[in-house]
C-alpha cells in the first residue's frame, strides 16, 4: 500500500509557528537565550521561529546551526529504524578570533521540522550534555576565588511536527515536561516540505488541496453530528424520572427479598 504524501506549504509552518509559541508560551515558559538549528531541516523553522521570539522579547536571538544525518550502511535499502546518527557539523566553542560560543547560562532551543523516531533529537541533546559538562569541568578548573559559580544551562526541542509513532530515541523527563514544543501532532505519513519542492507551485496546489479534503471532512463530521436525532421532551423527562426513581425501586426489591426469608 502506498504510503499518503503530505505536502505542507511555506505558509502552514509559518503559521503553526506562530500558533505553537502563542498557545504554549514558548518564551514565557522557557525565555530561549540561544537557538540551535538542526540541519537542514531545522534551518527554515529556526529562521521563522526568531522572528516571533523578537515579538516577545525586542530581541533577535542568535541561530546556531549543526549537522546530523541517520546513516545506513544497507546502500540498497534505507530504514530509518535501523540507521545511526552521525555529525556532519557541530559547534565551535574555541575562543579563536572570538567565534567560540559557551552554553553556560544559556537557555538552548533545539529546532528540527520533524520528530520522527527521535533519535537525532535524543543524540542532539545526549551530546550538547556531554559538552555542558566538559565546558562545567573546564569552567570549575581555572575559577578562581570571587568568580561567579558556574551558570547552568537548559535544553529546550522546538520541532514543527511530532509523528503519532513508538519513538526509538528518548529524551530527559525534564525536557519533555517542561521544554518540548511541537505545533502539530500528525499521522506517520511521508510529509513532503517545501525546501524540497522543485515545483514550488505545484507543492502549493497540493498542499492547497490536501487543506480543502481535511476541511470538507470536519464539515461533514460537523454536519452529521447536527442532523443526528434529538431525543423528544417526554422521552428525556420520563428517562429523567426512571433514574430517579431507581434508588427507590431498588430498596424496596431488597425490602421484599428480606421479608420473604
Amino acid at each position: 500500500m502506498a504510503v499518503e504524501k503530505l505536502f505542507i506549504s511555506y505558509n502552514q509552518i509559518h503559521q503553526s509557528i506562530c500558533d505553537c509559541v502563542n498557545s504554549n508560551q514558548v518564551y514565557e515558559s522557557f525565555k530561549p537565550t540561544l537557538i540551535i538549528a538542526i540541519g537542514s531541516g531545522g534551518f527554515i523553522p529556526a529562521r521563522m521561529l526568531r522572528t516571533f521570539l523578537k515579538a516577545k522579547c525586542g530581541k533577535s536571538l542568535p541561530i546556531q546551526t549543526i549537522g546530523l544525518i541517520l546513516y545506513d550502511d544497507n546502500l540498497d535499502k534505507y530504514d530509518p529504524e535501523t540507521a545511526v546518527v552521525r555529525k556532519t557539523q557541530w559547534l565551535n566553542y574555541s575562543a579563536g578570533e572570538g567565534t567560540g560560543i559557551s552554553l553556560q547560562g544559556h537557555n538552548v532551543l533545539i529546532v528540527d521540522e520533524v520528530d520522527d523516531t527521535r533519535k537525532t533529537l535524543s543524540y542532539a541533546v545526549s551530546e550538547l550534555n556531554k559538552d555542558i559538562e566538559k565546558q562545567r569541568h573546564e569552567y570549575e578548573g581555572r575559577r578562581k576565588e570571587g568568580d561567579p559559580e558556574w551558570a547552568a544551562p537548559r535544553l529546550g526541542v522546538f520541532v514543527v511536527h511530532n509523528k503519532m509513532k513508538p519513538k526509538q530515541g528518548g529524551l530527559p523527563e525534564e525536557v519533555m515536561e517542561t521544554s518540548y514544543f511541537k505545533c502539530q501532532d500528525v499521522p506517520d505519513n511521508w510529509i513532503v516540505y517545501p525546501w524540497d519542492a522543485l515545483d514550488i507551485e505545484a507543492h502549493q496546489r497540493a498542499a492547497d488541496e490536501r487543506t480543502a479534503v481535511t476541511a470538507a471532512a470536519a464539515a461533514a463530521s460537523t454536519d452529521a453530528a447536527a442532523a443526528a436525532p434529538t431525543p423528544a421532551p417526554e422521552a428525556v423527562a420520563e428517562a429523567k424520572v426512571e433514574a430517579e426513581d431507581e434508588p427507590a425501586a431498588k430498596k424496596a426489591r431488597t425490602d421484599e427479598a428480606a421479608g420473604a426469608q
